[in-house]
């Protein structure tokens, strides 16, 4: 059974992976000349192609995360620890002349 599952896994990493190769090469056929200026009519089926893709690797990304074995595709979640609010920047951190000479900084 578990190695039916790994085959499963495998198999969806790699759907996933190809069909957002093949999107990501519709998005960028501007770059060889192919606009739909040019050729309506195929743009127009693979605009079409495109937004099945879409729909296609987003059910799959969904069924690789319901395996629920270490291997999900998610978004990445931001690593950076929330600003405090400290108050008013104006008076935060001021010290008077004197303290400063004190501290040996003036």
């Amino acid at each position: 059974m578990t190695n039916q599952f790994d085959t499963k896994v495998a198999r969806l990493a790699k759907r996933y992976k190809g069909l957002s190769r093949v999107a990501a090469a519709l998005n960028d056929l501007y770059i060889y000349g192919i606009y739909e200026s040019n050729f309506p009519h195929l743009m127009e089926i693979l605009n079409s192609a495109k937004d099945h893709i879409k729909v296609v690797i987003k059910d799959t990304k969904e069924e690789i995360e319901l395996c629920g074995d270490g291997l999900t595709i998610k978004e990445p979640t931001p690593t950076l620890a929330p600003i405090e609010d400290t108050g008013d920047p104006e008076t935060a951190d001021t010290d008077s002349p004197e303290m400063l000479r004190d501290k040996g900084i003036l």
